[in-house]
């Protein structure tokens, strides 16, 4: 990955448009987190998805564009899936925020790609200035989705205190996610989306 800037803008979306896009970012995906971001290109993205170079290069500018478009897909994925099961009918907000982080550090595929996913995106990101705006963006999605939640959670936080918690919970998630992997049964036991709760409603409980 070479380039800074994008030289060109993506095609415009149509239906055939979009559907082609999505077996790119599904074949970058797939090549992200089986290879790295040392095997990272557009030619590879390529051979993965069984299309010809100029084909990809159609429908993203450069392998850094592709990369930014994942790692937006990443989130508001997640993003929707979470407030789905926040915004469910039944239960405190409490044992909402526990459904939602359930399926959150529970789900296989989230799992499977959160930690090693960010990991290489943040390696590019120190290189590449379209990667680290996608980066910075994604943070943004992040916090404002946890924004609403700690605002539902405790309504008397104030905008600033609750920005600080918001972005706080994020940390809190997102290190859960990517060190239980590694730290066997006990991992599981303290990083689960139960304790997960308990540590997010201690930290919107007050100012």
């Amino acid at each position: 990955m070479k380039s800074n800037v994008d030289p060109a803008p993506a095609a415009p979306p149509t239906e055939k448009g979009a559907n082609r896009r999505e077996e790119i970012l599904d074949a970058a995906s797939a090549l992200l987190l089986e290879e790295g971001y040392a095997s990272f290109s557009a030619r590879g993205v390529a051979a993965r998805a069984g299309l010809r170079l100029s084909h990809v290069q159609y429908y993203f500018a450069s392998p850094a564009s592709i990369l930014a478009e994942l790692l937006e897909r990443f989130v508001r994925r997640y993003g929707d899936e979470i407030m789905i099961r926040f915004g469910s009918a039944g239960g405190s907000g409490e044992e909402r925020l526990y459904r939602s982080l359930d399926f959150l550090l529970n789900d296989e595929a989230y799992r499977r790609d959160c930690g090693i996913f960010m990991i290489e995106v943040a390696g590019f990101a120190a290189r590449n200035e379209v990667i680290a705006a996608a980066l910075a963006r994604y943070y943004e999605i992040y916090f404002e989705l946890f924004s609403g939640i700690v605002k539902t959670l405790n309504p008397s936080l104030s905008p600033r205190a609750r920005a600080r918690r918001a972005r706080q919970c994020v940390a809190l998630v997102e290190g859960m996610s990517m060190t239980r992997p590694h730290m066997g049964r006990k991992g599981e036991t303290d990083f689960s989306a139960r304790e997960a709760t308990r540590a997010i409603m201690r930290l919107v409980s007050g100012e």
